[in-house]
């Protein structure tokens, strides 16, 4: 481990100036968070059927399997790692921009905001939301 200071003049770590906030490294971040991607529930038939792109690198042999691209780049890529339903009444009355989106048939219902650009912009599907952990399948 090392010392703050010793992140900070690696730039891997940069102090705002301005305020309480720290810009990181990406790869930094993504290796102190892999703990916790690792233990995201990854539905394999779901996420390929999903993203056929990433069946395409399985097939070229370019990566192992759904989980190891999720952890690898799909949760910074903002792919969802499995199905999420979401609560129609409760999403529509949480956010009125998507409600008044359905109203005028910019989409059909507040899932298919969420699946085509919700997800991506940090919307929640339903109240205490929280993606499915390895734990909580078994």
């Amino acid at each position: 481990m090392q010392s703050y200071a010793a992140l900070i003049n690696q730039k891997i770590l940069v102090p705002s100036q301005r305020s309480n906030y720290v810009a990181v490294e990406l790869h930094f971040l993504a290796q102190a968070l892999q703990a916790q991607i690792s233990s995201v529930y990854v539905d394999e038939a779901w996420y390929l059927k999903r993203y056929p792109d990433i069946a395409s690198a399985i097939a070229l042999g370019q990566i192992k399997h759904a989980a190891a691209h999720y952890q690898l780049h799909g949760y910074f890529e903002h792919r969802m790692p499995h199905e999420i339903l979401v609560d129609e009444d409760w999403y529509l009355n949480e956010y009125p921009d998507i409600k008044k989106a359905v109203q005028n048939k910019i989409y059909q219902f507040g899932q298919q905001h969420f699946e085509e650009l919700g997800y991506k912009e940090g919307r929640i599907p339903y109240p205490n939301f929280s993606l499915k952990t390895l734990a909580s399948v078994l």
